[in-house]
């Protein structure tokens, strides 16, 4: 895990994702995805407020079009892109997020990701923490991320 301090005044009980966002811009300046195999995951950062995990998807990687009950969470990509499929009041939005762009989101959001080409990595944050890597790094074809 990265050790590095970071300033609380008050403890809330979960990130909003601006505050991800910005954690995952730290993270990405100090990141390598050098020894990872694709549905491998490290854990880069865990305590109270959120954890980080860095994860390298495969080709196949993808997650259902699944709702985020609780918390916030952000997946900023390092390498290879991610394409994510968004609902929408008006349907299904989708955008490719390339490496140094990140998805966000909150409670309600509706989207799913899989990944573009050969494979991606990313970090992945999530307010409060869950304590265990993200599911979409599952080496089944399609997993379930939230």
């Amino acid at each position: 895990m990265l050790d590095f301090p970071e300033p609380y005044l008050l403890a809330p009980s979960s990130l909003t994702p601006t505050a991800l966002q910005e954690r995952a811009e730290a993270l990405l300046a100090v990141t390598s995805p050098t020894v990872l195999a694709p549905g491998d995951a490290v854990e880069l950062r865990g305590n109270f407020l959120y954890d980080a995990w860095l994860v390298r998807l495969g080709s196949d990687a993808a997650s259902d079009l699944h709702a985020h009950e609780s918390g916030f969470g952000v997946v900023a990509v390092v390498t290879g892109a991610l394409r994510e499929t968004r609902a929408t009041a008006d349907g299904l939005d989708e955008r490719v997020v390339t490496a140094g762009e990140m998805v966000a989101t909150r409670p309600g959001d509706t989207h799913r990701l899989t990944v573009e080409g050969d494979g991606a990595v990313a970090v992945y944050l999530a307010s409060p923490p869950k304590r265990s890597a993200p599911r979409i790094v599952a080496a089944t074809p399609v997993a379930a991320v939230r």
